[in-house]
């Protein structure tokens, strides 16, 4: 009886020390790292002044969590107020982020996973159908093409990324740019024998602004985590399949 008493205050002690431990995890200096604890939306808890813009956003300004990027800030929706880079120390990023990892904020679904669900279309499916959500939660690693369809170059990159279609441990997800009805796309997609899902052709160009850069050359891919967390991206050149490859295998970021 005394050596169950004793079994059983050890392993409270144990318990509460990891409790402590946890509570504590998140920081503006790891949360980079912490992708699993990013909220799905973020506010202002200051009063900023973004780049280029005459006036202040106020304390309180709510958007979406794009990502969290290196050097401690964060790229964030605003709607009509701007896609931003934000200092972290600005945000309820942390405080929520705790939150998460304490269990004291629902989080069902992975950011990417939830930015997306039924927003892809399967070109695979007879006929075309939306992946359901829960088929985007099978994977861990999605790898954003921004490509024309139309273009010359285009059977190139689908040759090069033919072999990475057949990974298991990555899920390629098209974003067509240029203006093509969703049946084109489906149609050169099977021509190229590359039938990968993509992006509604209606939303494609609005998460193209989202997830890049104003500026970013196209054709352009990025490897990202199910919460949306970069690990490479670069613009798309013969010789970017290596490097793909590489960050697939390590999981490392360019960033």
């Amino acid at each position: 009886m005394r050596a169950r008493s004793s079994l059983h205050a050890v392993l409270g002690t144990l318990a509460s020390c990891l409790g402590a431990a946890s509570t504590d995890v998140v920081t503006a200096g790891n949360l980079f790292d912490h992708d699993e604890f990013w909220p799905y939306r973020a506010a202002l808890t200051e009063a900023w002044q973004p780049p280029g813009r005459d006036q202040r956003l106020p304390a309180g300004t709510d958007g979406v969590l794009i990502r969290v990027e290196p050097g401690q800030v964060a790229r964030i929706d605003f709607a009509r107020d701007g896609k931003y880079e934000v200092p972290i120390a600005k945000t309820d990023l942390v405080e929520k982020a705790n939150r998460i990892q304490r269990g004291e904020l629902a989080k069902p679904t992975p950011n990417f996973v939830n930015a997306f669900a039924m927003k892809v279309v399967d070109p695979a499916s007879d006929p075309p159908t939306s992946l359901r959500p829960e088929q985007l939660a099978e994977h861990h690693r999605f790898l954003c093409v921004f490509a024309d369809v139309s273009h010359e170059s285009f059977a190139g990159l689908a040759n090069a990324l033919r072999p990475l279609a057949k990974r298991s441990d990555v899920e390629i997800m098209l974003f067509p740019q240029g203006e093509h009805s969703n049946a084109e796309i489906v149609k050169r997609l099977r021509a190229s024998d590359l039938l990968v899902p993509f992006v509604f052709e209606h939303l494609s160009e609005p998460y193209t602004r989202t997830l890049l850069r104003e500026g970013t050359p196209i054709p352009n891919v990025m490897l990202v985590t199910d919460e949306g967390r970069v690990l490479y991206q670069d613009a798309w050149q013969p010789g970017a399949i290596a490097k793909l490859e590489s960050a697939l295998d390590t999981g490392s970021s360019n960033k």
